[in-house]
């Protein structure tokens, strides 16, 4: 297997893995993504900014994900705590896998994929992730992969509205302890 960056030749294969997880959200009678969020319009533009990976085996593009660089405007207010404050992070987003693949555990691969890379980069504290409070498997996909539950957010910044996603942070090999918010044990 083998995680690199889309290109525009992929996104006929990105939008099918998206549309499988609209349609496995929809089986499961979840919210989350089944309004016009998120569209073709949005996964060129993750391509062109050079956010979007895939994770392929055999030429066949297996999962995808974006991940975002900078401040996540989602991620500014947050009824809860992050791990970390003033720490430079990435925001994954868009997490998707082929309906032909499920159950091998690719979320998990991609995410283990991920981190690796990341943990290259020196000036990366941590790592943010955000789902639909329904969206039970990629709560458990995101807690298995030692992110920590730290609130929730709304998502009015990208037309979302009435909707508060759970939020969580996991921290790379890199944070800085003066980033750390600090808790009382008072």
């Amino acid at each position: 297997m083998l995680l690199r960056q889309a290109t525009m030749a992929d996104l006929p294969e990105i939008e099918a893995i998206i549309r499988d997880g609209r349609d496995l959200l929809a089986a499961q009678s979840i919210d989350q993504w089944q309004g016009i969020y998120p569209n073709t319009a949005v996964l060129v533009d993750d391509i062109h900014q050079g956010w979007t990976v895939v994770l392929e085996e055999d030429h066949e593009i297996l999962g995808t994900a974006a991940i975002i660089p900078g401040v996540d405007p989602t991620y500014r207010q947050i009824d809860g705590q992050w791990l970390t404050h003033d720490a430079a992070y990435l925001a994954i987003h868009r997490v998707a896998v082929s309906a032909h693949h499920h159950g091998r555990g690719l979320a998990g691969e991609l995410f283990q994929r991920l981190f690796a890379q990341i943990n290259q980069a020196d000036h990366i504290e941590s790592i943010r992730i955000d789902t639909h409070p329904q969206n039970m498997a990629m709560q458990h996909i995101i807690k298995k992969n030692g992110f920590t539950e730290t609130g929730r957010i709304d998502l009015d910044s990208v037309g979302i509205t009435d909707v508060q996603d759970l939020a969580y942070e996991r921290l790379t090999a890199h944070i800085r302890p003066e980033h750390l918010f600090q808790t009382s044990l008072a």
